[in-house]
């Protein structure tokens, strides 16, 4: 994992506009239509930022696991909700045992990674999810404008250096070959006051 990212995304959580408190309208549509389960279900939101899909997770009835590699938005959450398990990780393996999950969410994340280290997450999230579970999340397209992407790194003010990759569709589906029943949708939308710039994401539901 790049440090000089890491720290860039460590900062990020100290301003108060990245603390999101509203969960994204398509996780909440995604998970009411996953099969309603009787015993208890356990989730990782993987890259949990300032926590919002983990609450969203356990309003759900999740048992939920939030993991990310800043201490700072971590702690935001614990000091919101204890009872949410925080785990610190910097890079993979990570300390999960195999088949540890029901539901992994990966919500705008993967992307700010190098593309051998999106590959290796990625089949971390095969090991760590059950037989029949599911893989939930969003990857930036390679449509979008607004992070202002040069070199592979960000030109957008509030994460500018950071890495970053953007997905065609058929790079989503080769590093998701390894699942079964992909399903794939597409988002995109504009910045309040800016109609030229494009904020886009392929979204993807599959199981193991």
């Amino acid at each position: 994992m790049n440090p000089s990212t890491r720290e860039i995304w460590n900062q990020h959580y100290k301003k108060e506009k990245s603390k999101l408190s509203f969960p994204d309208e398509n996780l909440v549509r995604i998970l009411s239509k996953l099969p309603n389960q009787n015993q208890t279900k356990k989730a990782l939101d993987f890259g949990a930022g300032s926590g919002r899909h983990s609450f969203l997770l356990k309003s759900f009835g999740y048992e939920v696991t939030a993991l990310d590699y800043s201490k700072n938005s971590l702690e935001i959450i614990q000091d919101i909700d204890p009872e949410i398990q925080t785990v610190y990780a910097e890079t993979y393996p990570y300390l999960f045992v195999n088949e540890s999950f029901d539901l992994i969410v990966s919500w705008g994340v993967l992307h700010y990674n190098s593309i051998e280290d999106i590959q290796a997450i990625v089949q971390e999230y095969h090991r760590i999810l059950k037989k029949n579970g599911y893989l939930t999340g969003t990857i930036r397209a390679n449509t979008d404008t607004h992070l202002k992407v040069q070199d592979g790194k960000i030109g957008l003010e509030d994460l500018k250096n950071a890495r970053v990759k953007l997905f065609s569709l058929e790079e989503l589906k080769f590093i998701l070959r390894d699942f079964i029943d992909l399903k794939i949708g597409y988002i995109e939308r504009t910045p309040i006051g800016n109609l030229e710039e494009r904020i886009c994401h392929w979204i993807f539901l599959a199981q193991k």
